[in-house]
Parts: structure tokens; sequence; C-alpha cells
């Protein structure tokens, strides 16, 4: 558990000599102050227009609550990175045609809405998406979870996909159910992406529930839970189900949102789900096509109080720098959110009253989002997006809204976080019904940008200015004998004095997938050290004094580092603030 720095006594006069170099510092330098880094809104301006389409008719159900989830990946090559947005459908038969939007970056500042060309509108009620070169063609395929029957698009490479979702094997249960977060990664490192989809509740008849007097949906502990499935790639275009054979078969779990990630850092993926209402899993890799679960004994079962959590977004990212990945996992209004940090022994602490977390999470419902660094300090962030579940909570509630402010939090390297929403730009100063988020840096400026799924309304795309001078490493992992998205690939980067790491991952945040590019802020550092790529075949490789600033491709194989040129359109002018 950390603890706060302790007290020293010290003699008055040591004490203001000690501090008078620092005022005269500050009072020489503040002038120089960078502003404070914000985000805008350039949704409008990006040519966005799609529109969450929630599909109630009266009130709405769980399932026209929980969606959509957001998923980013570059999907025609070109080093931009676009964008997929999962939209819900009409199933009252009112004759209402929605669909889901693929919108191609034009590298100039805007979209374009290729759905149609590309044909990927979804065929059922979409809820989350992952990308994953699963068949290792060099390009990214498209999963999507849905009620019902998911769906798996193969990229064909020439901006159009192909629906192969029978030919795989992965379409899951037929009706009824409910699924949510699903990642593609390499469990038994073959090379292959395997795929872990999560099943929610089993919804059987519309219900609804009283609400403090108010008619409005249930809670999840009405419904029954229903199994999650994992899915081993073949290697010929189709997977085999494996849940029961890799000890990973919960027919009763919540599962809403999941991550994989290496926690123990012994080099194999393991698999942290949450659960709404139930204890969160954490599935130990066992390095035989097996998982043990261990939730309680690492101590992320439950909250530091015992309790159960709500369970929306997973993120896995060291917020302290030690070398072991923290926890992040968003929770119900009033309950707050919650960071346990690895003390890289197998065990997780919950640190979130430390941490700072905890009181300024109290009063807003928590959905997607975890760590990121927006300013390129060398420290992880936080940004979540938040809106409640019942629509009539305000009626049932007075001073709890259904629209909510997103949340950013500073990073104060010191193990505790600061919340900046307030001074972060118009893009946190519109409520929405916030749900999935991806991290991606769409201009390739070295500044991560933040775009957010949104239930019964548009997107908000947030870019973030920068201007703050901090330095930046940006890398993209190809693998050879490793998957080629290189997901389970570890990258450590040692620059100013400042050791990081950063874990290529699929899914993660709430039915979501950010950028797979690796992103590290360096602050005033002007060179990396040394940079270190651990890939998931087992091989190792080290590159030093590497200039910042640059974006970079690795090759699994390859000791060169590739610098990435982006051909850029002329640049639309940025938004007023």
């Amino acid at each position: 558990m950390p603890r706060a720095p302790q007290n020293h006594e010290y003699s008055l006069s040591i004490f203001l000599i000690g501090l008078l170099p620092s005022l005269l510092w500050v009072a020489g330098l503040s002038a120089q102050t960078p502003p404070a880094i914000e985000f805008t809104n350039i949704t409008a301006s990006a040519g966005i227009k799609f529109v969450h389409f929630k599909g109630n008719q009266g009130i709405s159900i769980n399932r026209e609550e929980f969606g959509p989830g957001i998923c980013v990946a570059d999907f025609d090559g070109d080093g931009w990175q676009d964008i997929y947005f999962v939209n819900g459908r009409d199933l009252y038969n009112r004759g209402i045609s929605v669909r889901n939007a693929l919108y191609r970056n034009n590298s100039d500042g805007t979209f374009t809405d290729v759905t149609e060309k590309a044909g990927v509108p979804g065929n059922g009620y979409g809820l989350g998406c992952v990308w994953g070169d699963y068949d290792n063609d060099g390009f990214p395929d498209l999963f999507i979870t849905q009620y019902g029957r998911n769906v798996l698009y193969h990229n064909n490479g020439n901006g159009t996909f192909s629906d192969v979702t029978d030919k795989a094997g992965v379409a899951g249960a037929e009706s009824g159910t409910f699924h949510s977060g699903a990642t593609f990664f390499d469990y038994d490192r073959d090379g292959r992406l395997d795929l872990y989809v999560g099943s929610y509740v089993d919804m059987g008849d519309r219900r609804y529930c009283d609400l403090g007097g108010v008619q409005s949906s249930c809670p999840p502990s009405v419904y029954r839970g229903s199994p999650d499935a994992l899915y081993h790639n073949n290697g010929n275009g189709t997977f085999t189900n494996v849940t029961v054979k890799a000890k990973i078969y919960q027919p009763e779990g919540k599962n809403l949102s999941v991550g994989a990630a290496d926690y123990d850092n012994d080099g194999w993926p393991d698999l942290f789900v949450a659960n709404d209402g139930l204890n969160a899993y954490l599935y130990h890799n066992q390095h035989d096509g097996t998982f043990k679960e261990i939730g309680l004994t690492s101590g992320i079962a439950l909250t530091g109080q015992g309790r159960t959590m709500a369970a929306m977004c997973i993120s896995l990212g060291d917020f302290n720098n030690d070398g072991w990945l923290d926890l992040y996992i968003s929770d119900f209004q009033r309950s707050s959110d919650h960071i346990w940090q690895n003390d890289g022994d197998g065990f997780f602490d919950e640190v979130s009253d430390y941490a700072g977390i905890t009181r300024a999470t109290h009063e807003v419902l928590s959905f997607g989002g975890g760590f990121f660094d927006y300013d390129n300090d060398g420290f992880l962030d936080i940004f979540i997006a938040n809106g409640h579940v019942y629509p009539e909570v305000e009626q049932a509630t007075p001073g709890i809204h259904y629209k909510q402010l997103n949340s950013l939090f500073h990073n104060e390297h010191n193990g505790k976080f600061v919340d900046v929403s307030k001074s972060a730009g118009n893009g946190f100063q519109t409520p929405y019904v916030g749900r999935g988020v991806a991290f991606a840096d769409f201009d390739n400026d070295g500044f991560v940008d933040v775009v957010v799924a949104n239930n019964g309304d548009p997107p908000l795309l947030l870019h973030n200015g920068g201007g703050n001078g901090n330095h930046f490493l940006n890398f993209k992992l190809v693998g050879t004998k490793s998957n080629r998205d290189a997901m389970g690939a570890r990258i450590r980067v040692v620059a100013g004095g400042i050791s990081q790491i950063r874990e290529v991952e699929g899914g993660g945040s709430y039915l979501s997938q950010s950028d797979l590019r690796a992103n590290f802020g360096l602050g005033n550092a002007a060179r990396a050290e040394t940079v270190e790529v651990k890939w998931p075949s087992g091989l190792q490789q080290v590159f030093r004094n590497v200039d910042a600033d640059k974006f970079y491709l690795i090759q699994e194989g390859t000791d060169r580092l590739d610098v990435q040129q982006f051909a850029r359109r002329p640049t639309v002018a940025p938004p007023s603030r």
C-alpha cells in the first residue's frame, strides 16, 4: 500500500534556505509555464454525422442503455487511424433502418463514411467491437458483439470486407444473449490471435422494475448471467470454442468489459473480466492452454471494502512507472471508481483513496476510458466517460443526472491524481450519456486524442491541443513469428530518468478498442536512452539513443527502427475556441 511522504523536521533557517531557490525559480519562469492542455470537440468539423440509435420503445431496457462501444484501427494501411461506430437496431418492427458506421481518416482533419463501400454495416443490435488481424495478412479484421449472433468481418485488403462469421465459427448464441466486451489476444503464443467474447445477461422477457417509485429498466440482479466464450484460432480461417477445455467457462458470469495483459511479467497474457454485481475475474495463464481464476487471491475480485462492483471499464497501465501493470475499474454512481496497484508479487492493493479517485468519481456513473498520457509528461493520466443507465433517475432521485460530464485526471507523479476536467477545454463542458472510449492519435501530431461513443447521441471526438513542448515517441510493432498485430508485446522506454512500459493490447475500456500503436510521453527529453521490445515469441530487441518526436515501425527480428512518414493532405482550419 503506498504511503504518503514522511514528514521530516527541519530547522526554520534550513527550511527557508532550501525553499528560496525554488521560489526564485518559480518567480522567474512562471511566465513561461505552458498553458493547460485543452481538448476541443471537433466532431462536426471532422465530418462525423453518426448518431447512436438506442432503439427503445417507451421505457428502455438494459440492452438499449448499455451501448455503444467504439473501436479504432488503420484498416486501410495508410498510417491514419480510422473509427468504427457501433449502432443499435429497431427490434420492434417499426420499419426504422439504421446501421453501424466505418469512418475513414482523410488525413486532413476530416473523416468520410465508407460503410457501404466497405460492406461493414453490422447485421444485428450492436454493442461492442474490436479489431485484430486474425489471419496475419497485414490488414486488421473486425469483430462486433451483438445482441444475439455476433459478426466477424474479414478485411480483404482493398477497402472491402467479407462476412466470415459462419465459416470462422464465432457467431455465439443465436438469440437472447447480450454479448458484451471482447478481445483478441494470443493466449498460447502460437503466433495467431485467439478471441475472447464476454456475455452479460440472458435478457429473457422484457421486464421493468421500480426505481424510487418510477418504472424503469431492471438491475442485473433480476437476470441470469450468461456464458463467456474463448475461441482458439486454428490458423485456417476457423476458430474452435475451447472455453471448457481452457478452464475459463463461467455460465453465470455477467461480463461487461475485458482486458488481456501480462500482469505478472511472466511473458504470457492473462485475462481480466469485469462483472456487473459479481466478483471480477482474473484468469492467470498457466502456459499450457489453460487458465486459473484467481480474482479473490489476487485482490481484484472485490473492492477494498469487500463489495462487488458494477464494473464497466477495465484498463491496464503502469501509472507509477515501477514496471508492473496496474488496474483501473469503473463503478456505479456513489460507489466510486477503483485503482489497484500491482505489488509485483501476484497481489493488487486497492489505492483509490490515496490516489484521489474515490471522492472525485463518487457523483458520476463511470463507463469507458482508462489510462493514457495526455500531456506527454511520462506518467499515465486517466479519462473516463460518464452517464447514467436509468433515464428516469432524475425523477426518482433529484440531484442525480442522466447525462453527465466526462472526467480527466492528471497524474501528479506521486501516486496521486487531480481532477482537471474544468480546465481541459470545451470537450468537457457538455453532458452526455457516455459509454465506450478509445484513445488514438488521429492527426499524428504526437499527442493522443479521445473518441467517446454516446448512448442516443452523436459521438464526441476530442482533439488534444498539445502545445506544452513535451516530446514523444510512437511505435508500431509488426510481428513475424509473433502475431502480426504484436498483441502481447511489451515495450520499455528509458528517457530522462524515467522508465515506462506499454503492452500492446486489444479490447479494454468498455466495449471498445484503442490505437494499437504505443505512444510514450518523454517530457523534456529529446531522445530515449534505450527502447526494449519483448515479443510474445520470446525474442527481445534493444535500441539505443532513439530520437524523439518520431513515429517508428519495428518489425520483429529486424534490428532497425524505420521512421514512418505519413502522406498528409492540407489541414483544415482548427475550430475557434
